[in-house]
């Protein structure tokens, strides 16, 4: 992407487990100060769930701790889901990005040391059957179970399926792992990596649920700087501040009639009055 787009910077929102495939958004420039932001969008998934196995990653990578019978027909899944739906607390894997003394957590277990995290605090908004499985050709076998899983930043897919498996009485790992949805970007309408170097979208036309107004040229240079703008916008978390063209020049927040901008999307030589 850096070669291909001729820009230093390349950002992502979101990274995916190895076994996982499915959607990445990508941004390249000045756009990646907003990836941070985009990340702590909620996110959708389908996993396929494989019963009687437990791993020490929680997925079919990794190693088997214990193997049993799988579950015997149908679970009942509204009545299995309930108490994960909501807020919970979720014990994250210990084979995961999470730093732990600077140390990353999938580091220290590869390693051979015991890894035990504290629970996170995650949403988990639905959790779905679904029928003749779209994983099939990923890692889903005959006899996996397949689930939509819509959830907040955060919420480790693995360690959900870990639960519902003891849930079950028999354990549970992760046999494929799609994310199809970050916020409103969806899957089908994603751009697939076989295809080459996707089309480059401006960055307000990628957001459009975000507010935004346009600026008095005036007020560019004191944005540049870091400085508050007056808007015609309500309060708001986020907000872009765009220039006479429509361009996004800044992404910030609005509160009593002012815009503070956190990031700067272009470079000050490029805002003329």
């Amino acid at each position: 992407m850096k070669r291909a787009l001729s820009e230093k910077r390349i950002g992502h929102a979101g990274t995916l487990d190895p076994l996982a495939t499915g959607l990445l958004v990508v941004a390249a420039g000045k756009a990646t100060r907003l990836m941070s932001w985009a990340e702590g969008m909620d996110k959708e998934y389908l996993v396929a769930v494989r019963t009687g196995v437990r791993t020490d990653t929680l997925d079919t990578d990794g190693r088997i701790l214990s193997q049993e019978d799988p579950f015997p027909g149908m679970p009942d899944w509204n009545s299995l889901v309930e108490p994960f739906l909501g807020e919970i607390d979720q014990v994250p894997p210990s084979y995961s990005a999470i730093s732990v003394d600077g140390v990353r957590s999938y580091a220290r277990a590869r390693a051979g040391q015991e890894v035990v995290l504290p629970p996170r605090r995650v949403r988990i908004d639905s959790i779905e059957s679904v029928p003749d499985s779209p994983l099939a050709g990923t890692g889903w076998a005959e006899g996996d179970f397949t689930l939509r899983v819509k959830c907040s930043k955060g919420t480790y897919v693995r360690s959900l399926v870990r639960d519902l498996g003891e849930a079950m009485g028999c354990g549970a790992t992760v046999s494929a792992l799609r994310r199809t949805a970050i916020g409103h970007w969806r899957l089908p309408n994603s751009f697939a990596a076989s295809e080459g170097i996707p089309p480059v979208h401006p960055t307000e036309s990628v957001f459009p649920e975000v507010p935004r107004f346009t600026a008095d040229p005036d007020a560019f240079k004191s944005l540049s700087h870091g400085h508050s703008t007056r808007t015609p916008l309500p309060d708001s978390e986020e907000a872009f501040c765009l220039d006479l063209q429509g361009r996004a020049i800044a992404f910030g927040k609005v509160a009593s009639g002012r815009f503070q901008p956190d990031a700067m999307l272009v470079d000050p030589s490029e805002l003329r009055p």
